[in-house]
């Protein structure tokens, strides 16, 4: 196992290079600072990560192979790295565009692509997101969303910062196992239709959150859950210690719409802009819900600065 260096003076100027000169279980580290229509696929065991403060990303021109800034075929770590830009014919271009094995994201920022996160359904595979943001993602075709994961095992996203999805979903994802926590799903001004969509259900825990729905969103409903059908066998709903925060005008808004025939488990959270009878739609068991007369402020910083 290697480090390869990428930057000015260092063994490589672009990452695409490291890449191809790479190994099962190197490291490339990247010098912090701008690269342009570097792109690459990642078919072997790596971990690539800013060092000296974030690695950009920026795709002016459409990624080669149709899909991605990175595409990822294997077991991969990110860290501090950033996506911009990615835009492909078939407007599903995204910063990473997920294939295949284990994949960790770290302190890592994805924003103004078509799909920030685009992930294949892969048998086993697994995604792990964590102090990283999402935002104005989606070419606002509805079909394009923030994150937007397929069938895979699971699912964690842990103290990141999603918000500002044009007219698609923050979070969409067909995971069989779904774990959210500790996050920020916001919209604050946007256009983003659910916060949290998980349309074939799965086992399923958002908690603690902070959870909030624009004036101007497109869709009622804070989390939707199964309204595709092809709900998983196993699934399961907890929706736990969140604030869900409602600023929506144009419809009457539902913090939970639940379409499985599972009992959804909402317990214990704080709520501004919801009466009782918006909580939820459909199987649920609601519990110690906490009604808020003023709206906190909400907090905008990244979460990997």
């Amino acid at each position: 196992m290697a480090t390869l260096t990428v930057g000015s003076g260092k063994q490589y100027s672009t990452l695409s290079a490291a890449v191809a000169a790479s190994h099962d279980g190197d490291t490339i580290d990247v010098q912090a600072g701008t690269y342009t229509n570097d792109f690459a696929e990642i078919t072997h065991r790596t971990v690539i990560e800013g060092v000296g403060g974030m690695a950009n990303f920026i795709a002016t021109n459409s990624p080669p192979n149709g899909k991605a800034i990175l595409t990822m075929d294997t077991d991969a770590t990110i860290n501090n790295l950033s996506f911009s830009g990615a835009k492909v014919p078939d407007g599903n271009g995204a910063g990473i565009r997920y294939q295949g094995g284990n994949l960790t994201i770290n302190n890592s920022y994805f924003h103004d692509n078509q799909d920030g996160l685009l992930g294949n359904a892969v048998s086993g595979g697994s995604i792990s997101i964590n102090n990283s943001e999402f935002a104005h993602n989606g070419a606002g075709d509805g079909q394009t969303h923030g994150l937007y994961v397929g069938d895979i095992a699971s699912l964690s996203i842990n103290t990141s910062y999603f918000h500002d999805t044009a007219v698609g979903h923050e979070i969409k994802s067909r995971a069989e196992s779904n774990t959210i926590k500790n996050s920020r799903i916001q919209e604050q001004n946007g256009t983003s239709s659910y916060q949290i969509d998980l349309p074939n259900g799965g086992k399923s825990l958002i908690a603690s959150n902070t959870i909030q729905k624009a004036a101007n969103s497109g869709n009622p409903a804070m989390i939707s859950f199964g309204e595709e059908g092809g709900v998983y066998s196993n699934s399961s709903l907890t929706v736990s210690g969140n604030t869900l925060l409602d600023d929506l005008t144009a419809h009457s808004p539902t913090a939970v719409v639940n379409k499985a025939s599972v009992t959804a488990q909402i317990t214990n959270n704080s709520v501004y802009g919801l009466t009782s009878s918006q909580i939820a739609s459909g199987p649920a068991n609601v519990s110690g819900t906490v009604y808020l007369s003023s709206e906190p402020s909400l907090y905008t910083g990244h979460p990997w600065s």
